[in-house]
């Protein structure tokens, strides 16, 4: 079985995991957004996703270390790698302490900015080009306005999650660590890339009609993000 799922919560991301599992489909393959599931017995396996120090692979320590603990790695991509361990072995946490936990997430959220800073050079390149008239460049602006806004909702989820952790150890929250970017927002303005995207080759009709679905989407986003900022 395969689904597609595109997680920027690496917590998120591990909770569907795990249901999966509970249901008795365990995790094999994964690849841009395309998970590939094989069949188990439900509870089998206990999933977590870690964040390493190289793109698409892992040292040999870090190989060494899991092997050592019964945990499997299942795959990397990008930072990300995805653990597993059967349920039998007993629990499987890798951050049992709030000062690792702190540690994890501000890696996470260093990545994250490094990704919004290449977005936001990719995001210019875009604008100039549209402005000097290259086709479609309109379009992937928007397409990388979206994935910016995720990016920068990421960022924003991994503060509030550091923010939770230090008030855990009785450390004053930083002002705005828990406001966020709706998902919604950059929804509204993938669709809205696509609708300029099909221009050339769609009825007209149909990408206004998609254009307006876009703005509904967008302003809906932006309520949702003002709310949540109050």
């Amino acid at each position: 079985m395969i689904k597609f799922r595109l997680y920027l919560d690496k917590d998120a991301e591990t909770k569907w995991l795990n249901e999966m599992a509970e249901q008795g489909w365990a995790l094999e393959k994964f690849a841009a957004g395309f998970y590939s599931f094989e069949k188990c017995n439900p509870g089998q396996y206990i999933y977590q996703v870690d964040m390493g120090n190289k793109l698409f692979s892992v040292s040999e320590d870090y190989r060494d270390f899991m092997n050592d603990t019964g945990i499997e790695i299942v795959q990397t991509w990008g930072y990300w790698v995805i653990l597993r361990k059967e349920a039998s072995k007993g629990t499987f946490e890798l951050y049992t302490d709030i000062d690792s936990s702190i540690e994890h997430y501000s890696k996470i959220r260093r990545m994250f900015k490094g990704v919004a800073v290449i977005e936001i050079i990719c995001l210019f390149v875009e604008i100039f080009g549209a402005v000097s008239g290259v086709v479609y460049a309109y379009a992937f602006s928007f397409l990388i306005g979206a994935l910016l806004l995720a990016i920068m909702s990421a960022i924003a989820k991994t503060n509030e999650k550091i923010a939770e952790l230090r008030e855990r150890k009785g450390e004053t929250e930083t002002e705005g660590a828990k406001r966020y970017i709706s998902m919604v927002l950059p929804c509204g303005l993938l669709l809205n890339s696509i609708a300029l995207i099909m221009k050339e080759s769609v009825e007209e009709p149909i990408v206004y009609t998609i254009q307006i679905a876009a703005i509904a989407v967008m302003l809906a986003g932006v309520y949702k993000t003002a709310k949540k900022w109050r």
